[in-house]
C-alpha cells in the first residue's frame, strides 16, 4: 500500500508541476532550466508567492471591473462618463478605451514619417507598434506628434446598434428590449428597494405605473417621487444630475 501511495504522490507532484508550467515554449524551458538547479524548497515557495500574487491581482481586476459597471472611476471613485470604446473619469483623467479590432492605427512622426499597424502599446517611455502579431517598431513617446485610430465602418455600425440597445435597455416591467430613440419616449426610475439606488427603465408609461404599484419603494414613501439630487437616505449609485421625470 505504501508503495502505490508513494507512487500516486509522485505522479501528483509531476502532474502538478506540468501544469504550474508556462504554456510558451521559451519560458517553459528557462523554468525547467532554473527549476532543475533550484532548491525544491525556494521552488514550492515561489510557485505559492506567485498564486498569491495571482488571487490578489484576480480580484483586484474583478474590483475594478465592478467599479467601472457601476460608473465609477477605479481610481480616485468619481462619477465616469461613458463614449462609445471609451469610459472617462472627468475628476482625475483616468481613462479606459478600446482600439479598433478591424481597423486599424496610424502613427504620425514628428519627423513627419507614419507608421501603420493594427495595435499601439503604451509604455512608460515608448510606444510599441504591432502589426500581424509583430512588434514592427518601437518610438520614444516624445518623437509623436499624434496617434489616428481608423475604425472600420461595420465595426463603428455594430458598435452604435449595442451602445443603443444597452441605453435602451431592457423595460423592467415587460422585458421588452427598447433601442433608445427620442427622449420624451424613455420612462424610467431611480429608486431604492433596500439601502442602495437602482435604476429602472420602461418601454411605457403604462409599464411604469404598474412596476410602480407592484414595487413600492421601501427607503421613504415617494422615492419614485423625489429628487435623487437633494436626497441622502439611500446609498446613490448613479448620477442623476440629468434626470427629468416624464410622469
Amino acid at each position: 500500500m505504501n508503495i502505490f501511495s508513494n507512487k500516486k504522490k509522485e505522479n501528483k507532484k509531476k502532474s502538478q508541476k506540468k501544469q504550474d508550467q508556462p504554456k510558451d515554449e521559451t519560458l517553459k524551458e528557462e523554468f525547467i532550466e532554473i527549476s532543475d538547479i533550484a532548491d525544491p524548497k525556494s521552488v514550492s515557495k515561489a510557485d505559492s508567492e506567485v498564486r498569491e500574487a495571482l488571487n490578489q491581482a484576480t480580484k483586484t481586476d474583478l474590483r475594478n471591473i465592478l467599479m467601472i459597471s457601476q460608473g465609477r472611476c477605479p481610481i480616485c471613485h468619481g462619477r465616469t462618463d461613458r463614449f462609445l470604446f471609451t469610459v472617462v473619469c472627468p475628476t482625475c483623467g483616468w481613462f479606459k478605451r478600446k482600439t479598433p479590432e478591424k481597423g486599424h492605427s496610424h502613427v504620425y512622426l514628428t519627423n513627419g514619417q507614419e507608421i501603420i499597424c493594427d495595435y499601439i502599446h503604451h509604455g512608460k517611455e515608448e510606444y510599441l507598434c504591432i502589426r500581424g502579431g509583430v512588434v514592427v517598431s518601437e518610438v520614444m513617446k516624445s518623437s509623436v506628434r499624434n496617434i489616428d485610430f481608423i475604425w472600420a465602418k461595420n465595426e463603428l455600425k455594430d458598435a452604435r446598434e449595442q451602445s443603443h440597445k444597452v441605453q435602451g435597455g431592457t423595460c423592467a416591467w415587460c422585458g421588452k428590449i427598447s433601442e433608445g430613440g427620442n427622449e420624451k419616449d424613455i420612462f424610467e426610475d431611480y429608486a431604492a428597494f433596500g439601502s442602495t439606488q437602482e435604476h429602472y427603465r420602461f418601454c411605457s408609461e403604462k409599464c411604469q405605473r404598474a412596476f410602480r404599484k407592484q414595487y413600492p419603494s421601501r427607503i421613504h414613501r415617494n422615492c419614485y417621487e423625489t429628487d435623487c439630487n437633494t436626497c441622502n437616505l439611500c446609498i446613490r449609485r448613479f448620477d442623476t444630475r440629468n434626470f427629468k421625470r416624464n410622469i
